[in-house]
């Protein structure tokens, strides 16, 4: 049967780069992109999904209670529901940066989702379904800026308990990366957690063809702004300045390429090509962060 899903898959990634580099020029919004399931900002927009991944992140931290604490969120990319999720657990205040305003302006998840916690037995807050999503997250005592790195320089310094990101930190930009950890240091209080998914695959066909680019090329605004970017920092690389940063690191889980990589290295350009085998071989993991 035929899908969309089904043709992503079956499309070569040399394709998928043309076409989106095609489409990212065409005059229409990212909202309007994501109502056409392109150029998707994660899957944050379904209730159910983004409580799984809230819940996910917050357990890690081993705390016991949000009560009290506050949140931020890096890259809540297609809602804003982090803010109720944290408010229903009892959190005092929520931030929630992005790069970009892609989340959903429909109140009507605001409302799904709080049924779906009370069903759950949370304490979650009643939602007016005539409120404007700003007006939601006023009532939530949650914040949404837009700006990237910029934004997140906003945020009091040592205000965070609890910062989360899912699927994210690979697609800050490389010349951002540094300072972006630099600023989620500042933000957080001395006993507070930080816990990151991170997907290190090309975000084309699950493989390394990201790898094939000249950084020069690759970090250009023609290719960067294509909607298929990643900075290319593999795991080794991103441990260190996580470290360097002056965090501790705590993976809790890592997956790996099979059956070795899925790109060969001859094909890579420089100074992936040159890299140790090892360094590439991770596909994903799931990070805690602590101040040292």
């Amino acid at each position: 049967m035929f899908s969309l899903e089904n043709l992503k898959k079956a499309t070569p990634w040399f394709v998928k780069i043309s076409a989106k580099v095609i489409l990212a020029r065409l005059p229409l919004g990212w909202h309007s992109w994501q109502h056409l399931n392109l150029f998707r900002a994660g899957n944050m927009d379904a209730p159910a999904t983004a409580f799984a991944i809230f819940k996910k992140h917050f357990e890690a931290t081993s705390f016991t209670s949000l009560a009290g604490r506050t949140v931020l969120e890096l890259g809540p990319g297609n809602s804003a529901l982090s803010a109720l999720f944290a408010k229903s657990l009892g959190s005092t205040q929520t931030w929630l940066i992005d790069s970009e305003e892609l989340a959903s302006q429909n109140t009507a998840l605001f409302v799904h989702a709080a049924q779906m916690l009370s069903g759950l037995g949370l304490q979650a807050p009643e939602i007016d379904p005539s409120l404007p999503v700003s007006r939601v997250l006023e009532f939530l005592n949650a914040a949404y800026l837009t700006k990237g790195l910029e934004s997140l320089k906003a945020v009091p310094n040592g205000s965070i308990d609890f910062l989360f990101s899912n699927a994210v930190l690979e697609h800050v930009r490389l010349a951002d990366f540094a300072g972006t950890v630099q600023e989620m240091r500042r933000v957080l209080k001395p006993n507070g957690v930080a816990s990151h998914q991170i997907d290190f695959r090309d975000h084309l066909q699950d493989g390394l063809n990201n790898l094939r680019f000249s950084e020069r090329l690759w970090e250009s605004k023609f290719m960067a702004g294509s909607g298929f970017y990643t900075n290319r920092i593999a795991w080794p690389a991103m441990r260190k300045m996580f470290e360097e940063g002056g965090f501790s690191v705590e993976l809790r889980s890592s997956t790996r390429w099979p059956g070795g990589l899925p790109t060969p290295q001859k094909s890579m350009a420089p100074p992936f090509r040159s890299l140790p085998v090892e360094e590439l071989m991770t596909t994903g993991v799931h990070v805690i962060l602590r101040l040292r």
